[in-house]
C-alpha cells in the first residue's frame, strides 16, 4: 500500500510522526565517523575539502552529507542535484529514501512525509508569515534564532557547509542547535504565493535547452532561478540560517519544503503527462532520462524510474489552478 503525503498543518498524526521520526534518525547512531566522510570524498575525487573535529555521525547526518556531496558532483550543466533537469527527480529519490528510513524507525510502512504548502502562507502579510502554527513548539520551533522549543529543539547540527576563498568547504563542528532567520533576508522578505505556483504550472515543457538556470521551463521556474530567488530557492533564502548552505537538510523544514516542491511537480504531470527531458539522445550527461543519479545510502535510480511515484506514495491533494 502506498503512503499518503498530507499537509502538515491539517494532519496532527502526520505531524507528530514526522517530528518524532526526525529526532529518532537524528539520534540513531551509525558506524560512521566524520573521518569516514572525508575518506569517502577523497576516494571519489569530488572537490569538497573537509575540516574540523572527528565525531560519530547519525543516520540523519548521513542524509545531510548526501545532499552537500551531490551538490559538489559537478556536471557540464549544474551539479548532480541542482541547476538542471535532474533537480526534481534527484530530490524525489532523496525524499523516497528518507521516507523509507522514517517508516523503518517509526515501524509504520504507511507513513508518508508531510508537506508545507508555503504558497498558502505566502498569501499572508509578511508580519503574519512567521506567526503561523508551523513556527511553534508543537510543530518545528522558532522561526528566528536558535531552535530551542519542541522536539526539533533536540536536534543538533554537526556537518555544516561553508566557503573558504569562495570555494565550498564541509566543516565537522561541535554539535549546536539549529538556527533560522525567517523573513530577515534583504533578498526575500516574503514567501512565494499562489500566483508564483501558477506560473510554473502553466509551463508546457518540463525542461528545454540550454537545460540550465537560464531555461524557461517548469523545472527551472519551480527550482527558482528565473529572476531568482523564486519558489523553491526563495523558501531556502527566506528561512535562512541552516537552510542556506548545502547542508540545508540539517533543518527538517527542508523536507517539508521539498515535499511541497515534489507535490507541485506531481500536479504538473497530472496535467501534462509523465514526460521528462532531456532524453537519452540530448542534453548533458548526468541529467538525461536513464542516467543514474548520485546516491550514497541506497541503490541509485534514474529519472525514468521515479517519474511515477505511485508505488511509493500519493498526495492527499494536488495543486489545481
Amino acid at each position: 500500500m502506498a503512503a499518503i503525503r498530507r499537509n502538515i498543518m491539517f494532519d496532527i498524526d502526520a505531524r507528530d510522526k514526522f517530528l518524532r521520526g526526525m529526532v529518532m534518525l537524528a539520534e540513531e547512531s551509525t558506524e560512521f565517523m566524520a573521518q569516514d566522510v572525508l575518506d569517502y570524498i577523497q576516494s571519489s575525487g569530488v572537490q569538497l575539502p573537509m575540516s574540523g573535529i572527528d565525531q560519530s555521525l547519525t543516520t540523519y547526518d548521513l542524509f545531510v552529507f548526501w545532499h552537500i556531496y551531490a551538490m559538489n558532483v559537478m556536471y557540464s550543466t549544474g551539479n548532480a542535484a541542482h541547476g538542471g533537469p535532474v533537480f526534481l527527480p534527484w530530490h524525489r529519490m532523496y525524499l523516497i529514501r528518507l521516507e523509507q528510513n522514517l517508516q523503518r524507525v517509526l515501524n509504520d510502512r504507511n507513513f508518508g512525509l508531510p508537506y508545507w504548502d508555503w504558497a498558502e502562507d505566502g498569501e499572508l502579510s509578511r508580519f503574519d508569515q512567521i506567526r503561523t502554527d508551523l513556527w511553534s513548539a508543537d510543530y518545528i520551533g522558532e522561526p528566528r534564532g536558535r531552535v530551542r522549543s519542541g522536539l526539533i529543539g533536540r536536534m543538533r547540527v554537526k556537518l555544516l557547509g561553508g566557503t573558504i576563498d569562495n570555494a565550498p568547504v564541509l566543516f565537522s563542528i561541535s554539535p549546536r542547535r539549529l538556527e533560522r532567520r525567517s523573513g530577515l533576508s534583504s533578498r526575500s522578505r516574503s514567501l512565494p504565493n499562489q500566483d508564483d505556483v501558477a506560473w510554473c504550472l502553466n509551463q508546457q515543457e518540463y525542461d528545454r535547452p540550454p537545460w540550465s538556470a537560464n531555461s524557461i521551463s517548469h523545472r527551472n521556474i519551480l527550482e527558482g532561478w528565473i529572476d531568482g530567488p523564486q519558489l523553491h530557492n526563495l523558501v531556502h533564502v527566506w528561512i535562512g540560517g541552516d537552510m542556506g548552505p548545502g547542508t540545508s537538510p540539517n533543518d527538517p523544514v527542508f523536507f517539508l519544503n521539498h515535499c511541497n516542491v515534489d507535490r507541485i511537480w506531481e500536479s504538473w504531470m497530472a496535467e501534462n503527462g509523465r514526460t521528462y527531458r532531456p532524453s537519452n539522445n540530448e542534453g548533458t550527461p548526468g541529467h538525461r532520462l536513464d542516467d543514474l543519479m548520485v546516491s550514497i545510502l541506497a541503490d541509485p535510480m534514474t529519472p525514468a524510474q521515479v517519474l511515477d511515484p505511485s508505488d511509493w506514495y500519493t498526495y492527499d491533494n494536488l495543486v489545481v489552478i
